[in-house]
Protein backbone atom coordinates (compact mmCIF):
# COMPACT_ATOMS: atom_id res chain seq x y z
CA UNK A 1 0.00 0.00 0.00
CA UNK A 2 2.94 2.14 0.25
CA UNK A 3 4.04 2.12 -3.14
CA UNK A 4 0.74 2.54 -3.67
CA UNK A 5 0.55 5.89 -2.03
CA UNK A 6 3.68 6.99 -3.37
CA UNK A 7 3.11 6.77 -6.99
CA UNK A 8 -0.20 8.44 -6.62
CA UNK A 9 1.35 11.34 -5.14
CA UNK A 10 3.86 11.59 -7.83
CA UNK A 11 1.30 11.27 -9.88
CA UNK A 12 -0.98 14.12 -8.91
CA UNK A 13 2.57 16.29 -8.92
CA UNK A 14 2.98 15.08 -12.39
CA UNK A 15 -1.02 16.18 -13.32
CA UNK A 16 -0.50 19.81 -11.22
CA UNK A 17 2.72 20.94 -13.33
CA UNK A 18 0.63 19.70 -16.63
CA UNK A 19 -1.60 22.40 -18.24
CA UNK A 20 -4.40 19.63 -19.14
CA UNK A 21 -4.23 18.45 -15.11
CA UNK A 22 -5.56 21.57 -13.57
CA UNK A 23 -8.75 21.57 -12.01
CA UNK A 24 -9.92 23.75 -9.24
CA UNK A 25 -11.00 22.64 -6.23
CA UNK A 26 -14.52 21.62 -5.90
CA UNK A 27 -17.56 20.67 -3.13
CA UNK A 28 -20.09 17.98 -2.93
CA UNK A 29 -21.91 21.08 -0.97
CA UNK A 30 -21.84 23.34 -3.91
CA UNK A 31 -24.90 25.20 -3.65
CA UNK A 32 -23.42 26.35 -0.15
CA UNK A 33 -19.91 27.58 -1.25
CA UNK A 34 -21.25 30.30 -3.91
CA UNK A 35 -18.88 32.87 -2.94
CA UNK A 36 -16.30 30.53 -4.38
CA UNK A 37 -18.47 29.44 -7.52
CA UNK A 38 -20.20 33.08 -8.46
CA UNK A 39 -19.17 36.29 -7.30
CA UNK A 40 -22.74 37.48 -8.36
CA UNK A 41 -24.19 35.54 -5.40
CA UNK A 42 -23.13 38.27 -2.90
CA UNK A 43 -26.24 39.86 -1.34
CA UNK A 44 -28.54 37.37 -2.68
CA UNK A 45 -29.96 35.58 0.80
CA UNK A 46 -32.45 36.35 3.42
CA UNK A 47 -30.58 38.77 6.26
CA UNK A 48 -28.43 41.25 6.02
CA UNK A 49 -24.90 39.43 6.24
CA UNK A 50 -23.81 36.16 5.73
CA UNK A 51 -20.77 34.05 6.77
CA UNK A 52 -19.95 30.79 5.57
CA UNK A 53 -17.69 28.11 6.53
CA UNK A 54 -16.71 24.59 4.04
CA UNK A 55 -14.19 21.97 5.09
CA UNK A 56 -13.65 18.78 2.86
CA UNK A 57 -11.33 16.01 3.64
CA UNK A 58 -11.28 12.96 1.43
CA UNK A 59 -8.63 10.15 -0.10
CA UNK A 60 -7.37 9.58 3.38
CA UNK A 61 -6.93 5.65 2.12
CA UNK A 62 -4.60 6.26 -0.62
CA UNK A 63 -2.18 9.05 0.19
CA UNK A 64 -2.26 11.89 3.33
CA UNK A 65 -5.77 13.34 2.94
CA UNK A 66 -6.30 16.12 0.98
CA UNK A 67 -7.99 19.10 2.92
CA UNK A 68 -10.12 21.90 1.38
CA UNK A 69 -11.40 25.24 3.32
CA UNK A 70 -13.05 27.91 2.51
CA UNK A 71 -14.74 30.70 3.88
CA UNK A 72 -16.70 33.94 3.10
CA UNK A 73 -18.24 36.38 4.50
CA UNK A 74 -20.89 39.20 2.37
CA UNK A 75 -23.43 41.86 2.62
CA UNK A 76 -25.62 44.43 1.19
CA UNK A 77 -24.42 47.52 1.49
CA UNK A 78 -26.80 49.62 -0.51
CA UNK A 79 -30.78 49.18 -0.99
CA UNK A 80 -32.44 51.11 -3.46
CA UNK A 81 -35.55 50.93 -5.02
CA UNK A 82 -34.22 50.06 -8.78
CA UNK A 83 -31.44 46.66 -6.51
CA UNK A 84 -28.59 46.62 -3.94
CA UNK A 85 -24.98 46.64 -3.92
CA UNK A 86 -23.38 43.82 -2.44
CA UNK A 87 -19.54 43.24 -1.40
CA UNK A 88 -17.96 40.51 0.42
CA UNK A 89 -14.52 38.55 0.88
CA UNK A 90 -13.79 35.16 0.09
CA UNK A 91 -10.62 32.70 0.56
CA UNK A 92 -9.69 29.19 0.04
CA UNK A 93 -6.85 26.72 1.23
CA UNK A 94 -6.39 22.92 -0.29
CA UNK A 95 -3.50 20.83 0.41
CA UNK A 96 -2.79 17.75 -1.33
CA UNK A 97 -0.76 14.97 -1.24
CA UNK A 98 2.90 13.82 0.42
CA UNK A 99 4.08 16.32 -1.76
CA UNK A 100 1.56 19.37 0.48
CA UNK A 101 0.99 20.86 -2.55
CA UNK A 102 -0.83 23.95 -1.71
CA UNK A 103 -3.40 26.01 -3.27
CA UNK A 104 -4.95 29.50 -1.69
CA UNK A 105 -7.03 32.06 -3.61
CA UNK A 106 -7.96 35.59 -1.50
CA UNK A 107 -10.94 37.61 -3.24
CA UNK A 108 -13.16 40.24 -2.89
CA UNK A 109 -16.85 39.90 -4.46
CA UNK A 110 -18.38 42.99 -5.61
CA UNK A 111 -22.00 42.19 -6.91
CA UNK A 112 -24.66 44.46 -8.33
CA UNK A 113 -28.33 43.22 -8.54
CA UNK A 114 -30.93 45.00 -10.92
CA UNK A 115 -34.65 44.32 -9.70
CA UNK A 116 -36.24 43.34 -12.75
CA UNK A 117 -39.81 43.37 -11.95
CA UNK A 118 -41.16 42.17 -8.13
CA UNK A 119 -39.35 38.90 -6.81
CA UNK A 120 -37.18 39.01 -9.49
CA UNK A 121 -33.31 40.18 -9.94
CA UNK A 122 -30.32 39.77 -12.32
CA UNK A 123 -27.31 40.35 -10.65
CA UNK A 124 -23.44 41.16 -12.01
CA UNK A 125 -20.61 40.25 -10.23
CA UNK A 126 -16.43 40.37 -10.36
CA UNK A 127 -13.61 39.22 -7.92
CA UNK A 128 -10.21 40.37 -7.95
CA UNK A 129 -7.94 38.08 -5.45
CA UNK A 130 -4.73 36.69 -5.58
CA UNK A 131 -3.90 33.27 -6.49
CA UNK A 132 -1.09 31.34 -4.27
CA UNK A 133 0.47 27.83 -4.70
CA UNK A 134 3.15 26.22 -3.00
CA UNK A 135 5.23 22.69 -3.11
CA UNK A 136 7.42 20.61 -1.02
CA UNK A 137 9.19 18.11 -3.74
CA UNK A 138 11.36 16.33 -0.80
CA UNK A 139 9.23 13.93 0.00
CA UNK A 140 8.09 12.91 -3.71
CA UNK A 141 9.55 9.40 -5.22
CA UNK A 142 10.30 9.61 -9.11
CA UNK A 143 10.14 6.53 -11.87
CA UNK A 144 14.53 6.71 -11.69
CA UNK A 145 14.37 6.15 -8.40
CA UNK A 146 13.21 2.84 -8.61
CA UNK A 147 15.64 0.45 -7.50
CA UNK A 148 13.62 -3.08 -8.25
CA UNK A 149 12.55 -3.50 -4.67
CA UNK A 150 11.52 0.18 -3.53
CA UNK A 151 12.14 3.71 -3.83
CA UNK A 152 15.68 5.19 -2.87
CA UNK A 153 15.87 8.61 -2.18
CA UNK A 154 19.96 8.15 -2.61
CA UNK A 155 19.24 7.85 -6.15
CA UNK A 156 18.97 11.91 -7.88
CA UNK A 157 15.08 12.79 -9.18
CA UNK A 158 16.40 14.67 -11.50
CA UNK A 159 13.38 17.20 -11.08
CA UNK A 160 14.32 20.92 -10.33
CA UNK A 161 11.81 23.44 -9.25
CA UNK A 162 12.71 26.46 -10.39
CA UNK A 163 9.96 28.18 -7.49
CA UNK A 164 8.46 26.39 -5.24
CA UNK A 165 6.08 29.05 -4.18
CA UNK A 166 4.63 32.21 -6.29
CA UNK A 167 1.42 34.77 -6.20
CA UNK A 168 -0.20 35.51 -9.29
CA UNK A 169 -3.10 38.29 -9.42
CA UNK A 170 -6.45 36.70 -10.63
CA UNK A 171 -9.96 37.67 -11.97
CA UNK A 172 -13.62 35.76 -11.97
CA UNK A 173 -16.58 37.40 -12.69
CA UNK A 174 -20.06 36.33 -13.09
CA UNK A 175 -23.97 36.95 -13.64
CA UNK A 176 -26.75 35.33 -11.22
CA UNK A 177 -30.63 35.42 -12.12
CA UNK A 178 -33.49 34.63 -8.95
CA UNK A 179 -36.62 34.65 -9.36
CA UNK A 180 -39.11 34.44 -6.11
CA UNK A 181 -43.17 34.45 -7.58
CA UNK A 182 -44.16 33.75 -4.23
CA UNK A 183 -43.00 33.14 -0.60
CA UNK A 184 -43.68 29.23 -1.24
CA UNK A 185 -41.42 29.08 -4.68
CA UNK A 186 -38.32 30.10 -5.92
CA UNK A 187 -36.04 29.69 -9.56
CA UNK A 188 -32.03 30.34 -9.70
CA UNK A 189 -29.10 30.20 -12.25
CA UNK A 190 -25.99 31.14 -12.34
CA UNK A 191 -23.16 31.69 -15.11
CA UNK A 192 -19.39 32.23 -14.14
CA UNK A 193 -15.80 32.27 -15.48
CA UNK A 194 -12.63 32.24 -13.75
CA UNK A 195 -9.56 32.45 -14.18
CA UNK A 196 -10.06 35.05 -16.96
CA UNK A 197 -6.44 36.69 -16.62
CA UNK A 198 -4.46 33.40 -17.02
CA UNK A 199 -2.24 33.73 -14.28
CA UNK A 200 1.22 31.42 -15.15
CA UNK A 201 1.19 28.35 -12.45
CA UNK A 202 4.34 26.71 -13.55
CA UNK A 203 6.80 25.69 -10.45
CA UNK A 204 9.08 24.70 -13.33
CA UNK A 205 10.07 28.22 -14.67
CA UNK A 206 7.96 27.86 -18.05
CA UNK A 207 4.77 28.57 -19.51
CA UNK A 208 1.60 27.19 -17.64
CA UNK A 209 -0.47 29.26 -18.12
CA UNK A 210 -3.93 28.44 -15.30
CA UNK A 211 -6.71 27.42 -17.18
CA UNK A 212 -10.33 29.08 -17.35
CA UNK A 213 -12.72 27.93 -15.74
CA UNK A 214 -16.56 28.14 -16.55
CA UNK A 215 -19.63 26.94 -14.28
CA UNK A 216 -23.45 26.56 -14.62
CA UNK A 217 -25.17 26.46 -11.69
CA UNK A 218 -29.17 26.68 -10.34
CA UNK A 219 -31.66 25.44 -8.24
CA UNK A 220 -35.06 25.86 -6.98
CA UNK A 221 -36.63 26.00 -3.48
CA UNK A 222 -40.48 24.04 -3.59
CA UNK A 223 -42.88 24.33 -0.48
CA UNK A 224 -45.48 22.22 -1.04
CA UNK A 225 -48.44 23.00 -0.22
CA UNK A 226 -50.74 22.13 3.43
CA UNK A 227 -47.55 20.29 4.54
CA UNK A 228 -44.34 21.28 6.07
CA UNK A 229 -42.03 19.96 3.09
CA UNK A 230 -39.95 21.69 0.75
CA UNK A 231 -38.04 20.10 -2.30
CA UNK A 232 -34.55 22.05 -3.39
CA UNK A 233 -33.10 20.86 -6.38
CA UNK A 234 -29.64 22.02 -7.32
CA UNK A 235 -27.43 20.57 -9.95
CA UNK A 236 -23.77 22.52 -11.28
CA UNK A 237 -21.76 21.78 -14.72
CA UNK A 238 -17.97 22.82 -14.39
CA UNK A 239 -15.35 22.72 -17.54
CA UNK A 240 -12.29 23.25 -17.30
CA UNK A 241 -10.12 22.83 -20.28
CA UNK A 242 -10.30 18.68 -20.49
CA UNK A 243 -12.19 18.36 -16.67
CA UNK A 244 -16.05 18.26 -16.67
CA UNK A 245 -17.95 18.05 -13.45
CA UNK A 246 -21.65 17.27 -13.30
CA UNK A 247 -23.21 17.56 -10.41
CA UNK A 248 -26.81 17.61 -9.61
CA UNK A 249 -29.30 16.04 -6.89
CA UNK A 250 -32.25 17.37 -4.25
CA UNK A 251 -32.96 18.22 -0.67
CA UNK A 252 -36.02 17.63 1.08
CA UNK A 253 -37.11 19.37 3.64
CA UNK A 254 -38.96 19.36 6.47
CA UNK A 255 -39.81 23.05 8.15
CA UNK A 256 -40.40 22.48 11.91
CA UNK A 257 -41.05 26.48 12.68
CA UNK A 258 -41.26 28.63 9.34
CA UNK A 259 -39.60 32.14 9.01
CA UNK A 260 -41.55 35.23 10.18
CA UNK A 261 -42.72 37.54 7.57
CA UNK A 262 -41.49 40.50 10.24
CA UNK A 263 -37.71 38.75 11.16
CA UNK A 264 -36.39 37.18 8.03
CA UNK A 265 -34.96 34.05 7.71
CA UNK A 266 -33.62 34.60 11.08
CA UNK A 267 -35.57 32.25 13.08
CA UNK A 268 -36.84 29.33 10.99
CA UNK A 269 -36.08 26.07 12.47
CA UNK A 270 -35.55 22.92 9.64
CA UNK A 271 -34.32 19.56 8.99
CA UNK A 272 -33.12 18.47 5.88
CA UNK A 273 -31.71 15.19 3.92
CA UNK A 274 -30.78 15.08 0.60
CA UNK A 275 -29.22 13.07 -2.29
CA UNK A 276 -26.31 13.52 -4.93
CA UNK A 277 -24.67 12.45 -7.65
CA UNK A 278 -21.34 13.36 -9.78
CA UNK A 279 -21.36 12.12 -12.80
CA UNK A 280 -18.54 8.94 -13.18
CA UNK A 281 -17.33 9.66 -10.01
CA UNK A 282 -19.29 9.66 -6.94
CA UNK A 283 -22.41 9.85 -5.25
CA UNK A 284 -23.35 11.19 -1.72
CA UNK A 285 -26.04 11.90 0.93
CA UNK A 286 -26.20 15.41 2.77
CA UNK A 287 -28.00 16.04 6.29
CA UNK A 288 -28.32 19.59 7.06
CA UNK A 289 -29.91 21.53 9.92
CA UNK A 290 -31.15 25.27 10.19
CA UNK A 291 -32.10 26.81 13.55
CA UNK A 292 -32.67 30.72 14.41
CA UNK A 293 -29.80 31.92 12.11
CA UNK A 294 -27.61 28.85 11.73
CA UNK A 295 -26.95 26.45 9.38
CA UNK A 296 -25.02 23.26 9.75
CA UNK A 297 -24.60 20.59 7.17
CA UNK A 298 -22.77 17.20 6.86
CA UNK A 299 -22.34 15.04 3.59
CA UNK A 300 -20.15 12.00 2.76
CA UNK A 301 -18.92 10.73 -0.70
CA UNK A 302 -18.96 7.21 -1.98
CA UNK A 303 -16.95 7.25 -5.00
CA UNK A 304 -17.89 5.18 -7.99
CA UNK A 305 -14.80 5.79 -10.43
CA UNK A 306 -11.74 3.37 -10.85
CA UNK A 307 -10.28 5.07 -8.27
CA UNK A 308 -12.76 2.95 -5.68
CA UNK A 309 -10.18 0.04 -6.13
CA UNK A 310 -7.77 1.88 -4.66
CA UNK A 311 -9.81 4.19 -1.82
CA UNK A 312 -12.15 1.23 -1.02
CA UNK A 313 -14.93 3.22 -2.32
CA UNK A 314 -13.96 5.93 0.32
CA UNK A 315 -14.67 9.50 -1.31
CA UNK A 316 -14.44 12.55 0.90
CA UNK A 317 -16.10 13.80 4.23
CA UNK A 318 -18.08 17.81 4.09
CA UNK A 319 -19.39 19.65 6.56
CA UNK A 320 -20.36 23.15 6.54
CA UNK A 321 -21.49 26.01 8.62
CA UNK A 322 -23.57 29.38 8.39
CA UNK A 323 -24.84 31.83 9.83
CA UNK A 324 -27.08 34.92 8.31
CA UNK A 325 -28.20 37.54 10.61
CA UNK A 326 -31.17 40.12 9.77
CA UNK A 327 -30.11 43.15 11.00
CA UNK A 328 -33.23 45.38 10.92
CA UNK A 329 -34.60 42.51 9.59
CA UNK A 330 -37.76 43.35 12.23
CA UNK A 331 -38.26 46.88 10.86
CA UNK A 332 -38.75 45.20 7.03
CA UNK A 333 -35.33 46.47 5.88
CA UNK A 334 -33.93 42.82 5.03
CA UNK A 335 -35.20 41.87 1.19
CA UNK A 336 -36.94 38.18 0.77
CA UNK A 337 -34.52 36.12 -1.34
CA UNK A 338 -33.23 32.19 -0.52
Amino acid sequence: MQKVKIIFSAMLLGWSVQVFGQQDIHFSQFYTASAYINPATAGMFNGDIRGVMNYRSQWKSVSEPFTTFTGSVDARVANGSEGFLSIGGVFYNDKAGSAKLTSGQYGLNIAWAAKLKEGMYWTFGVQPSLLTKSINGADLYYGNQWIGTEFSSAVANNETFVNDKFMAFDVSAGSYWLYRPHKETAYYLGLAGAHLTRPNVSFLGTKDKMLMKFTFHGGAEFELSNSNMAILPNFLVKMQGVNRIINFGSDVKYIIQKQSHYTGYSNEISAGLGAYYRVGDAFWGALQFNWTGFTLAFSYDINLSNLSVATNGNGGMEMMLMYRAGIGAGKGKSTRLL
